[in-house]
């Protein structure tokens, strides 16, 4: 082959700029995994909320449901001719997650594609509620305690039917079956009762209702 075509054809995957690790899109980028929040009585997801440094939750009462914090770093393509509209936002189907066990009894935990729902805009920053930990990969670890590495990636397509998908994002989160969900501080006056926002078994936040 021609040295000359090598080196071009070099260069065009380095000016190309679009591939990361995994072999993934750097323009639709996760950049943390949040809780819900209590406001007014219910529960929202604020992309603005502080990612825990570790995750945990019981795996005997069930999955781990957050949220992921997404980036559409994609330009607003309307100016590229008259009368077009912007077809870069992007449109969240669903996320492969991977699981990476760090310690405890060794265990098979199969990857998992959970469903998805949420419109990125150019230029801005959304959330999509994903299952980090299905029910099926719950009772894999059983009472085992171990800490496992989440390998997170979404896939979805921009508004002209582009298929994209976002950069691997990773989470620790700790199984212990001991975990118990601490209650609302200050305590709730009945006729309010304690509930929790994505569940009792997990790291979420709670509040009286």
């Amino acid at each position: 082959m021609n040295l000359k075509h090598i080196f071009l054809g070099c260069t065009a995957l380095l000016l190309s700029g679009c591939r990361v690790n995994d072999h993934t899109t750097a323009m639709i980028v996760g950049t943390k995994i949040i809780r819900a929040t209590a406001a007014s009585g219910s529960c929202v997801y604020d992309p603005t909320t502080k990612e825990f440094t570790f995750g945990i939750f019981n795996p005997t009462a069930g999955g781990y449901t957050h949220a992921l914090v997404l980036e559409n770093h994609l330009s607003d393509n309307s100016t590229l001719g008259s009368g077009r509209i912007n077809t870069n936002e992007f449109q969240v189907e669903l996320a492969v997650i991977n699981y990476e066990q760090i310690d405890g009894p060794p265990v098979t935990l199969p990857e998992q594609v959970v469903s998805g729902n949420a419109l990125i805009a150019t230029g801005g920053v959304g959330i999509t509620q994903l299952q980090l930990v299905t029910p099926a990969i719950a009772a894999a670890i059983g009472a085992n305690s171990m800490k496992i590495r989440l390998h997170v990636q979404v896939w979805g397509r921009t508004l002209d039917g582009q298929r994209v998908k976002s950069s691997t994002y990773e989470y620790v989160i700790q199984a212990d079956p001991t975990f118990v969900l601490a209650p609302p501080s200050p305590p709730c006056t009945a006729p309010a009762v304690a509930s929790s926002c994505e569940g009792s078994n997990q790291d979420t936040d709670t509040f009286c209702r």
